[in-house]
């Protein structure tokens, strides 16, 4: 059983309302003498060296740490049908690092590094489960899935024992040094082979479209900041007093009224659009199925259904998800021919993802095609950025030995492939608009996306196939940050998946017609074509590079001042 889904008008997941500037005002005042309230009554509560169990190493070293782990990983979305469903919200991410300040701002240098590991690593092994469960789950997947936390909580203890000095130098107010070492090595996080910008803290604020839309200008990197600032000031409220703490409480209030006030003027906004009638299939067909004997007969009887009943609805552009098609598309006669006379007979342009050969180069690709009804040439744009290990072996190139190791232990069912990158950057070209793809894991790198809409792209497609996830959190977390690229770019876009969640997302984030996991579905919607970019997408992570500039600043002082005491 599938399901058809058609709306002409937009049904987004979040709506907004008109900005009122008095409504603003008194929601203002309101949340300034709340706070002012708390923080005067249980500022000796949040105090830990007000009480003597507080102190205790137990609780200051590992539970505090480990507690700040689980709320920022609460605050990224989980399966809905999991029993935790009801306490994943995205705002927890604004008190998510109370607990480690509490820690660090208690704790000895010599602990310092551990407390920020273990918060680092309790955080991304709760996000990042579903890499062992999607690889098999045995003894050395699960290894894997542990090192790989462990890896990723080490940049968190870095940034701890950073902040630690930092305010062991300059007093309290060195803690406003936090959101800027955080973006620094969330941005660093991002770089190279091994990058995997998967839980940038912004990422998990992609469903707050009524706030980030300043990411339009800074980028995720700019959201993470924001999380962090908010924090801090929360932070800083239970240590000051008097017209300190009135001053921080404004600075608290304005962090969340200002981005309001910015993101309904922008949503407000109307701007004239045409729009590209798409159709997204999601064939639910499993990999045993899809590669198995028979297996591109079936995929294709699957996928042809599907668009067949879309066409009552007149999509302009048929989208079929991720390796749709188990063969070289561009080779493979039978395969070409096939799909090639379904575009002819349904006459509308169809995207689809194939593997590809150059047999000049003698190299596979992870590669999307656009065939369009009665022409011979296949337009391709290979994959950029691939999945460490699951697609190929991060600096083979560099280190040769590396591509000669079996990683199958680690990586499952996964490969590995082996893929060849791809060089070349694909603008597809429709009548009714240009657009891009994105392959799978290429969503989660913002200069990866931005670079698509700098060539030319006036929509995106993403296409995954991210039924390697099972029933996990994994695919709603990578549906969710697609919103953040789209908010990113002012682009809409529109993600195929094999078994889900494919949707449809406006150019503000916001997310419609979103399917089931694990269904048969055929989605048609309308996206808006993008008349340009957006101040992000011309001028990439500038706001990064200014908190890696500020942070190096910030560290370099430090060392001559530390050096001049000696």
């Amino acid at each position: 059983m599938y399901h058809l889904v058609s709306h002409v008008e937009i049904q987004v997941v979040q709506q907004h309302t008109p900005c009122n500037f008095l409504a603003i005002v008194q929601m203002a005042i309101y949340i300034l003498s709340l706070l002012s309230d708390l923080f005067i009554n249980a500022s000796s509560i949040l105090n830990p060296k007000s009480i003597e169990w507080m102190e205790t190493p137990f609780f200051t070293r590992c539970f505090l740490p480990a507690l700040s782990g689980i709320l920022l990983a609460l605050s990224f979305p989980g399966p809905p049908l999991q029993f935790l469903a009801f306490f994943y919200h995205p705002q927890w991410a604004y008190v998510g690092f109370l607990p480690l300040f509490f820690a660090l701002q208690n704790s000895q240098s010599r602990h310092i590094l551990c407390s920020g590991w273990l918060s680092g690593f309790t955080f991304n092994l709760l996000c990042l489960y579903w890499v062992a469960y999607t690889q098999g789950g045995g003894p050395a997947v699960v290894g894997g899935t542990l090192l790989l936390a462990t890896y990723l909580g080490l940049f968190v203890a870095v940034w701890s024992l950073a902040i630690h000095k930092i305010v062991a130098r300059w007093g309290l107010f060195g803690w406003l040094a936090a959101p800027t070492l955080w973006t620094a090595q969330e941005y660093a996080l991002s770089l190279g082979e091994l990058g995997f910008p998967w839980l940038l803290l912004g990422h998990a604020q992609s469903g707050q479209t009524t706030f980030v839309q300043f990411a339009s200008i800074t980028g995720v990197y700019g959201v993470s900041f924001w999380v962090v600032l908010i924090n801090v000031l929360l932070f800083l409220l239970c240590y000051t007093r008097g017209i300190q703490r009135a001053v921080l409480g404004m600075a608290l209030v304005a962090s969340f009224v200002f981005p309001w006030i910015h993101a309904h003027n922008v949503i407000d906004r109307k701007t004239p659009t045409r729009s590209l009638r798409v159709a997204l299939i999601q064939p639910n067909i499993s990999l045993e199925e899809k590669w198995g004997r028979g297996g591109l007969e079936r995929s294709l009887d699957r996928l042809a259904h599907l668009s067949y009943e879309t066409a009552a609805e007149l999509p302009e552009l048929i989208v079929w998800p991720e390796t749709a098609l188990p063969c070289y598309l561009a080779l493979t006669d039978d395969c070409r021919r096939q799909t090639a006379a379904f575009v002819n007979e349904i006459n509308i342009p169809l995207l689809t993802g194939a593997s590809h050969y150059d047999r000049v180069l003698q190299q596979p690709y992870n590669a999307a095609f656009f065939l369009q009804p009665n022409q011979i040439e296949i337009p391709h744009y290979a994959k950029m950025h691939l999945v460490p290990f699951g697609e190929r072996t991060p600096y083979r190139d560099r280190i040769p030995f590396l591509g000669q190791i079996d990683w199958t232990q680690l990586t499952g069912d996964l490969g590995p492939a082996e893929f060849a990158p791809g060089r070349r950057r694909t603008i597809f070209s429709h009548e009714r608009a240009n657009f891009a793809v994105l392959i799978c894991f290429e969503s989660v790198f913002p200069d990866l996306v931005r670079r698509h809409v700098l060539a030319g792209a006036q929509v995106l497609i993403n296409i995954t196939n991210d039924s390697w996830f099972g029933r996990s959190a994994g695919p709603y977390q990578h549906a969710l940050l697609n919103a953040m690229r789209a908010i990113e770019n002012r682009v809409a876009i529109a993600r195929s998946a094999t078994s889900g969640q494919s949707l449809f997302i406006d150019r503000f984030g916001r997310r419609y017609q979103m399917s089931e996991i694990f269904t048969e579905a055929a989605l048609v919607g309308n996206v808006s074509v993008a008349q340009s970019g957006s101040f992000y997408s011309r001028n990439g992570d500038l706001f990064a590079y200014c908190c890696l500039l500020f942070s190096a600043f910030f560290l370099i002082v430090l060392r001559m001042r530390n050096r001049a005491n000696l």
